[in-house]
């Protein structure tokens, strides 16, 4: 089979090797997935590049998955976490911080290659609406679940979000299920007038970094960074509300340094910093409801269908933020080793 390897930072290779061997126990607990689509999260542009806290070398990348058993032609998506289910965060409902926690494509092998070992608690069904091209991004949408129910989002609250690429939209949609109002801030103009289609579908407002002189909000009950810029946490900490909450949903790229007055906004007005990382497997199956009511928006969002020996071509693009979803076509071209 065909399988795209990172054997070391910025070194990634198509290779062709054996296909993964489960247990022929009918009892085993994983199961042989055809990965029919695997879409390219930015988090993968960054493992290749500079690597990551749980990346583990040499790995087949890729987390956002949909493919199906062999023995079945029902597509599933996979919520990419194996977990312990003995720690106290997973008998406390919070199995994505497992102490022991394997996520796939960073510490197991991922959706880059056409067949994977999954485990059989991970596999959630994509109903017969939803394309498998656009199933394969519930991953992302149920990390934005997970944010918003961080922050205890409520009805009608307002939520500014900094940043318009994909995890900033899905975060848009995830807010206006819980029937909250988001506003997208993206400073890039071309970035801008890239997503305004999928912005007018699912009806979000979308804006530059002056959406007080605009006529809406200028103090909002949440804030979410969808950027990893550092001044945005100052900024998003001015912007919010008294007892407002900020949801630290990206990682920052430099180092964060809070001046004291910022640090007694905090203090006097009573706010609230949260972080939010991965998701649970419930959450992917409320993003996947979020997803079916929103699949013609959510396909705007696809730049390009490539097969797999063009994911290294187009990481860099990735990386510097100027794609929004390229989605991996695992089955096609050429099937050889097997």
């Amino acid at each position: 089979m065909k399988a795209l390897v990172l054997e070391e930072i910025k070194n990634l290779h198509l290779v062709d090797r054996e296909m993964p061997v489960c247990d022929d126990d009918h009892n085993a607990d994983e199961v042989l997935l055809k990965v029919n689509y695997c879409s390219v999260c930015r988090t993968d542009a960054k493992m290749w590049f500079q690597g990551q806290r749980d990346l583990v070398l040499p790995r087949v990348l890729g987390h956002e998955i949909c493919g199906q058993k062999l023995d079945s032609k029902e597509q599933y998506v996979v919520w990419p976490a194996r977990v312990c289910n003995k720690c106290s965060n997973c008998r406390n409902g919070v199995e994505n911080l497992c102490s022991n926690l394997q996520i796939m494509g960073f510490h197991r092998d991922g959706g880059f290659a056409q067949y994977v070992k999954v485990p059989k608690e991970s596999l959630i069904r994509v109903p017969e609406t939803v394309p498998a091209e656009i199933a394969c991004m519930t991953e992302l949408l149920s990390s934005a679940v997970n944010a918003v129910e961080q922050v205890g989002l409520q009805k009608d609250q307002n939520v500014l979000i900094f940043g318009g690429g994909p995890a900033g939209l899905m975060l848009g949609l995830a807010c206006k299920f819980f029937g909250a109002i988001p506003f997208i801030v993206e400073k890039d103009h071309k970035k801008r007038g890239r997503v305004q289609p999928f912005c007018k579908s699912a009806d979000i407002h979308l804006s530059d970094d002056e959406i007080e002189k605009e006529g809406f909000f200028e103090r909002f009950d949440v804030v979410i960074n969808a950027a990893p810029y550092s001044d945005i946490l100052s900024e998003g900490i001015l912007r919010l509300n008294v007892g407002g909450k900020f949801c630290l949903f990206s990682g920052f790229i430099k180092n964060v340094n809070l001046p004291s007055d910022l640090l007694n906004e905090v203090h006097y007005r009573q706010l609230t910093i949260i972080g939010a990382y991965g998701s649970t497997k419930r959450q992917m199956v409320v993003a996947l409801k979020i997803l079916e009511a929103n699949t013609q928006s959510i396909g705007l969002l696809i730049d390009k269908i490539i097969g797999l020996e063009s994911v290294p071509l187009v990481l860099p693009e990735i990386l510097q933020g100027q794609a929004l979803k390229y989605v991996v076509d695992l089955q096609k071209g050429e099937v050889f080793g097997n």
